[in-house]
């Protein structure tokens, strides 16, 4: 094993340490890192070889060193394997959005271009349990349309206790899991604004229960006769809390699924999310919210612009803004704008199996002459004063 000299910071140039760290991809004569981080520019060579050092590096700290990035330019391409207390941070943090031009110079400049794939060829990949991950301040940029951040099936284990702080991603297949492995979460937390832009397919397809989903913003919106695909996926999520999303689900997409089991606990709680079309005059085509299983709770939504053209879609009938198909589902202080196209007559909540708890929907823009809508073919439907039940 080759050996290395670092200069210890705050020694001096003369005290001196020898490890017997071997960085592959790295120069054996490289500094080690130095005080409380590593720094990705330390190393020398193209920006993968650079990482696969600095990876070694924290894999072989105790106690675990964070990767800190530079604010700059990134571009990676391999797909690298997560360990418990992986940390990679930006310079700094704060809210970034790609698409917006001229103001370069006001905001976090840490952008990380990503040329890999999806599932298994994502850029980070779970292959076992892992505890405290950590991801913060960073812009990433997906440079091939098929790219997914983040890939930690339930057949690998659990992501337990991860953090993801003040991200942005444009033009990404996948953020979190897919809708055929979505991404095993315990004890996870989401921080900071976040912002979602130029997707290519679901970003967040998630499992799992005890998280905190909660970012201080999120902005994400999809556009496009995309076949009724969601913008996220709750598979079997229970005792959970997730908030403050704006959700612009445009043409042919839909903004939330939920689903699980009879068996699930309950507790997936959603509040204080703006969730619809583009606006009155670029709706949502079909539904925004549907409830397939599992036990989940709308409160202070925004719910707007959504069932302008349903017959656009052929993978089901979608039969009102709100659909519970089974599971048991409550929502609680609901306000709600039409669509141009969207007649009142349209329900807001559309019941056609599990259990439907409706209370406090105002129906606003001034375009209403009477009560928002709520009906049953199937199911328990349960209403207040303020809609309408048929």
């Amino acid at each position: 094993m080759s050996t290395r000299r670092t200069v210890l910071k705050g020694l001096g140039a003369g005290a001196l340490v020898t490890t017997g760290l071997t960085l592959t991809g790295g120069s054996s004569a490289q500094a080690a890192p130095t005080g409380d981080e590593i720094l990705l520019d330390s190393y020398t060579g193209t920006d993968d070889q650079k990482l696969t050092a600095a990876l070694a590096a924290a894999k072989a700290s105790s106690p675990r060193l964070p990767i800190r990035l530079a604010a700059r330019n990134h571009t990676f391409s391999q797909t690298r394997t997560t360990f418990s207390g992986l940390r990679i941070l930006g310079p700094n943090t704060g809210w970034q959005n790609p698409e917006i031009s001229g103001i370069s110079g006001a905001l976090p400049q840490c952008t990380v271009t990503l040329n890999c794939g999806n599932g298994a060829s994502s850029w980070l990949v779970g292959t076992a349990t892992t505890y405290d991950v950590t991801v913060s301040g960073i812009c990433f940029k997906s440079s091939n349309g098929v790219t997914q951040f983040y890939h930690h099936p339930y057949s690998a284990g659990t992501s337990y206790a991860t953090r993801l702080d003040t991200l942005t991603f444009l033009g990404f297949k996948h953020v979190l899991g897919t809708p055929a492995d979505p991404f095993a979460a315990t004890l996870n937390t989401w921080a900071g604004d976040w912002t979602l832009v130029g997707v290519q397919d679901t970003q967040f397809s998630l499992g799992g229960s005890d998280n905190w989903f909660c970012p201080s913003s999120m902005n994400y919106g999809w556009a496009g006769a995309n076949g009724g695909k969601y913008l996220m996926r709750f598979s079997n999520v229970s005792k959970t809390s997730v908030r403050n999303l704006y959700l612009t689900a445009r043409g042919g997409s839909r903004a939330i699924l939920v689903e699980g089991p009879a068996s699930q606990q309950g507790g997936l709680d959603f509040s204080d999310c703006v969730i619809e079309g583009q606006n009155a005059n670029d709706p949502a085509m079909g539904a925004l919210i549907v409830v397939k299983g599992g036990g989940a709770s709308f409160t202070n939504t925004k719910l707007n612009f959504g069932m302008a053209r349903p017959s656009d879609f052929t993978d089901q009938s979608d039969t009102g803004l709100i659909m519970v198909q089974g599971g048991t589902a409550v929502f609680t202080n609901t306000w709600t704008n039409r669509a141009t196209a969207t007649a009142e007559s349209v329900p807001v909540v559309a019941v056609s199996g599990g259990q439907a708890y409706v209370s406090t929907v105002l129906g606003m823009g001034g375009n209403w002459s009477s009560k928002p809508k709520a009906v049953r073919t199937g199911g328990a439907l349960v209403t207040d004063a303020t809609v309408t039940a048929a």
